[in-house]
């Protein structure tokens, strides 16, 4: 009959392939024969009257498959890690699996299920069917099963199991199938001795662990403080220490570590615990929680000079310049150490971190309110950082004289770093206009007045007591009062600003301000090297008025 298909020449995988995808309204005849030779095979076969069916196999069919009549049902880890971390680190395999999950293999399929990690630390479903023909190059040893999957139009994958204990793992390794293809080469053992070494290179991540709770402890500080949750002006955090361009290269130098901490909104902090969270752990590792540090901490400041080196008048915080630095040394460990790491770890460890550094590039290339200069800072500097300070990874946790002599060659690398983005940092100051150069001068002026009073009060209460002559005061005045008003005037003459500034006011007071100080003082100095009674009380009348135009603000 036409259409009729003669199915007894087809495989039996190409019989199930078949099933699983033909349509019964378009070829009735073909599906009625397909399913009698799949019950003659030994499925239990079920649909295929409007949809396409399932064929699963009858106890004897499993017997023969896989020496039981039950199938291998059990739980499985997809990482070393379980519980948040285990669904935070990157995925082992191929399938973005993560954590822990179910395994249900019939000698037809192999059926996964599990999480997949998303961002934030969100873990979504993922069921993954993996059809028995497609797996090759088993390798199985102790309680872990490593295997590549090959499937029609898909990329190769490889995926690693960790089992609960040896029996099942051996049970199921022993009747997959036994195809090595051409590419295959042993690399189970050394992943297992790799990973029981870094485990005993470093057993736990206390560097981590310490970042992610200090960080979401002064997140909730600040909140506390009176930070907003979501979307923040920025006045809380730049009092607690964010880096504030205009503040920060005005000599408040110590912004550049303490912003490391402090961010602007919940989902900025979670997107960056996130980040840590993932790739911290394993960074810590491979270089040592001292070393670890050292490179977060260094990246983090290198980010934020060139943050306000790219532009003087920002505002910024957050962990995102060291998080990029930890990226960076685990791109320079990945090339260090490339010959000695097993693919099967090196592979997608090295795609996650290249995927994640190119998304978050690109979108802060293309998104407002993104640092991408601390970004860059960070990255340069962790990475360059790293390929000085990676160790092999041995299995020794205790630090050895080479691990000290990376330690001095990576400080003149830290300091170059360091002193380099100071001095673009500072040079970049100098550019400052409009608002920016308002909160710069602000902040100079700030600290420049009290030192001024201080001067001036210094020298009345000299005056007052006797010793001091009326021309030893007036030099007082012009040598130690008058030159920050007069500097004051003149730097808040240069400031611009739009007409619907904030600072607009503010910045026309200010002036007003410095102008009648400069005024006052000098008649003041005039008065008294004179001696004339008059220019003095000019002097005194002038510097009320502009202290009660002060007052009245």
């Amino acid at each position: 009959m036409d259409g009729e298909i003669d199915f007894t020449k087809y495989s039996e995988a190409e019989l199930l392939e078949v099933w699983g995808r033909i349509d019964p309204r378009s070829a009735p005849i073909n599906c009625a024969r397909l399913k009698e030779l799949l019950v003659e095979r030994g499925y239990i076969v079920q649909g295929g009257t409007l949809l396409p069916g399932s064929a699963t196999p009858s106890p004897a069919k499993l017997q023969a498959l896989i020496g039981s009549d039950r199938p291998i049902e059990c739980k499985v880890t997809f990482g070393q890690t379980t519980g948040l971390f285990g669904w935070l680190e990157p995925a082992h395999n191929a399938f973005g699996l993560v954590g822990s999950g179910t395994l249900a293999a019939d000698g037809i399929h192999v059926h996964l299920s599990g999480r997949r990690a998303g961002l934030f630390g969100s873990v979504f479903k993922q069921n993954v069917e993996l059809t028995w023909k497609g797996i090759s190059d088993v390798e199985w040893d102790g309680n872990i099963v490593h295997f590549t999957y090959r499937a029609y139009l898909a990329t190769e994958g490889a995926i690693t199991l960790w089992f609960s204990d040896q029996a099942t793992a051996k049970r199921f390794a022993v009747v997959l199938p036994k195809e090595r293809t051409a590419e295959f080469h042993p690399q189970l053992q050394a992943r297992v001795e790799f990973d029981q070494n870094l485990i005993l290179q470093s057993r736990h991540t206390p560097v981590t662990v310490g970042l992610v709770a200090i960080n979401t402890l002064v997140f909730l500080v600040t909140v506390f403080g009176g930070a907003e949750w979501i979307v923040p002006r920025g006045n809380v955090q730049v009092a607690w220490g964010s880096n504030f361009g205009p503040f920060t290269t005005d000599g408040e130098w110590w912004r550049l570590l303490t912003s490391l901490f402090i961010h602007f909104g919940v989902i900025h902090l979670a997107f960056n615990m996130w980040a840590l969270a993932t790739f911290g752990p394993l960074t810590e590792r491979l270089y040592g929680s001292v070393n670890y540090l050292l490179i977060y901490l260094i990246a983090g400041v290198t980010g934020s000079l060139a943050s306000i080196s790219w532009r003087p008048d920002v505002n910024s915080a957050g962990a995102s310049g060291a998080i990029f630095g930890i990226l960076g040394a685990l791109l320079a460990a990945h090339l260090r150490n490339r010959k000695t790491v097993p693919s099967s770890v090196l592979q997608p460890l090295r795609t996650s971190t290249l995927v994640f550094v190119g998304y978050a590039l690109l979108n802060g290339f293309t998104t407002t309110g993104i640092d991408v200069a601390a970004h860059l800072g960070g990255l340069t500097a962790g990475f360059l950082i790293g390929l000085v300070m990676a160790r092999p990874i041995t299995g020794d946790g205790s630090y050895t004289r080479r691990d000290l002599r990376r330690l001095l060659q990576m400080a003149p690398l830290a300091v170059l770093f360091l002193t380099g983005g100071l001095w673009c940092a500072q040079r970049a100051s100098t550019s400052l206009v409009g608002e920016g150069l308002y909160w710069h001068t602000f902040h100079w002026f700030r600290a420049g007045e009290r030192a001024a009073n201080d001067h001036f009060n210094a020298a009345l209460g000299l005056n007052t007591a006797g010793p001091l002559t009326q021309l030893g005061f007036a030099e007082q005045l012009e040598h130690d009062v008058l030159p920050f008003w007069r500097e004051a005037s003149d730097r808040f003459a240069v400031i611009h600003l739009a007409a619907g500034s904030p600072n607009l006011s503010a910045l026309q007071l200010f002036q007003t301000f410095s102008d009648g100080r400069v005024e006052g003082y000098e008649l003041l100095a005039s008065g008294l090297r004179r001696s004339d009674r008059k220019e003095m009380a000019n002097a005194r009348e002038k510097l009320a008025q502009v202290d009660k135009l002060i007052q009245k603000q």
